[in-house]
């Protein structure tokens, strides 16, 4: 039977020369899951043999990683915010570039029990976060998967957080006027753009929340008109936008609308717009 530094020896060698350039530490990670140890336990037996189930398990999961399946997917797990949540391929795996739609959220001049409508929600990540940052938030959370939908529930119940969860398109059948804030990660991602895409990312995770006719600004526009015909005053939205779409967007800014914020993420992209419902008609 082969030690656990041979196992991982050998991984990380074939890690190292895929395309799609995985992290050589992923090896040790896999090892980890495969054998339900933590990663110190792992690197504490690497000079003992590795159970023949274990080792079984650690190779079909490093082919699977291999061919690109995101680790996320494999390990079924992914941090947001601090806390883990499940994933699988029926939602997209939360980003830490999300996290900057947390904090803009939270920093929000909000009632000290406000009500937020995260549109959406595939994983659950946003409406499950802010309804433990903030317990006083009454929290609502969309999505026209139900198959997603599953997968919020999941986590909801794995971080007792209060959240409703609504089958439907964007906000179909909610009235907007009851929000203090309305979030979302929508797909903006154009489909000419597909091709620009990572494997692990364009085969792997679902289309449907990755892409977005035209310019791949379509679902984002139609969330901004939504928010200006249904906010009421003072009440804001919070949505997450991809490279080169901020400047077109405040340009075309519902007359209702006003532009609060525009957050940047770790890679100085605009990533989060920032929008507050006026008196304007």
């Amino acid at each position: 039977m082969p030690s656990g530094a041979d196992l991982l020896a050998a991984a990380r060698r074939r890690l190292a020369a895929a395309p799609f350039a995985p992290s050589p530490r992923e090896a040790l990670l896999l090892l980890a899951a495969a054998s339900g140890w933590s990663e110190a336990q792992v690197l504490a037996r690497t000079k003992e043999e590795v159970p023949p189930a274990v080792a079984a398990r650690f190779m079909e999961l490093l082919e699977r990683r291999l061919r690109g399946e995101p680790y996320a997917y494999l390990v079924g797990e992914r941090e947001f915010y601090g806390r883990p949540f499940f994933v699988d391929r029926r939602v997209l795996i939360p980003r830490p570039e999300t996290e900057h739609a947390v904090e803009a959220v939270l920093a929000l001049p909000l009632p000290a029990a406000p009500r937020l409508l995260d549109i959406g929600t595939g994983s659950g990540a946003l409406a499950v976060t802010l309804a433990m940052e903030r317990p006083r938030t009454w929290v609502a959370a969309t999505d026209v998967s139900p198959a997603a939908l599953a997968v919020a529930a999941r986590n909801r119940r794995r971080h007792g957080a209060r959240v409703a969860l609504v089958a439907g398109d964007l906000a179909a059948g909610l009235s907007l006027a009851g929000f203090d804030v309305v979030v979302s990660n929508p797909p903006y991602v154009a489909r000419h753009e597909a091709a620009a895409l990572s494997p692990e990312v364009r085969d792997y995770e679902p289309a449907t929340a990755l892409f977005a006719e035209g310019n791949g600004d379509t679902i984002l526009r139609q969330l901004l008109a939504l928010g200006a015909a249904g906010l009421r005053r003072g009440a804001f939205l919070v949505l997450e936008i991809g490279l080169g779409q901020l400047e077109p967007l405040v340009r075309d800014l519902p007359r209702a609308l006003r532009l609060r914020e525009a957050r940047s993420d770790y890679a100085g992209i605009p990533r989060v717009l920032v929008v507050e419902k006026t008196n304007d008609g």
